[in-house]
């Protein structure tokens, strides 16, 4: 899989070096990502020095800022091996845009969250755009793709999580004890969750908005919930 971006990039080979087949890096920005081509050398992966116009192809146009990498294609996690090590969790019910899905993966990153789950069909996975929009947390976060999203959510009650469904008529956020083990449902950006998915959940949860607009992104929101989770474990 081709992977574009200084910051994803970067994460690859922080992360996972032995993945990384090849970096490009544009000629003319050489100098720039030093770090990078550091990086690469020192866990012996191969460094081109190409033109911009030859990333731009590698990259199918994408933003690249001056560096390329191909990378072994993202594996997915096991599900079951992480639903009882882990205590926060994203599920993701039919997002399809891999913007906001990268973003959600940041989001994961940055509030400790140990695991995203997705289901296998109708929801995007971790493609180059998705792992780009990640700015490199697709590296850190592990991702499971789970045939039943419902089964999934009742298999981590067993493990002592509370449910929280993201849903615009749900009770205020202020008003959820969100701590312990905690997996928060977000739905796909046009529709929510799917009702048989919802009504698996043991609470409904709402930011509560005061200006014109009734709604935020789903990636926003789930940055929201998330930084609530966090501020909460702390108190």
């Amino acid at each position: 899989m081709i992977v574009y971006g200084a910051n994803p990039v970067m994460e690859a080979l922080r992360a996972h070096p032995d993945r990384v087949r090849w970096v490009a890096v544009a000629r003319e920005e050489s100098r720039r990502h030093q770090r990078i081509v550091e990086l690469a050398r020192e866990g012996k992966t191969g460094v081109r020095f190409l033109a911009s116009r030859e990333l731009d192809r590698l990259s199918g146009d994408g933003v690249h800022n001056g560096v390329v990498a191909e990378v072994s294609s993202e594996s997915y996690a096991e599900f079951e091996d992480l639903a009882g090590t882990v205590e926060r969790v994203f599920l993701l019910d039919g997002i399809t845009d891999p913007q906001n899905f990268g973003a959600i993966l940041r989001v994961a990153d940055g509030f400790g969250f140990g695991l995203v789950v997705i289901p296998e069909h109708d929801s995007v996975g971790l493609t180059p755009v998705a792992v780009k929009a990640s700015a490199g947390a697709s590296e850190w976060v592990p991702v499971a793709q789970v045939t039943n999203l419902s089964r999934a959510i009742e298999r981590l009650k067993k493990e002592g999580f509370w449910i929280y469904g993201a849903d615009g008529t749900g009770e205020p956020l202020s008003g959820a004890k969100l701590t312990g083990k905690v997996a928060i449902v977000m739905g796909s950006e046009g529709k929510g969750i799917r009702r048989n998915v919802l009504e698996h959940c043991d609470m409904r949860i709402a930011i509560p908005m005061s200006g014109h607009v009734d709604s935020l992104n789903v990636a926003a929101a789930a940055a929201v919930f998330a930084w609530e989770v966090a501020r909460q474990s702390k108190g």
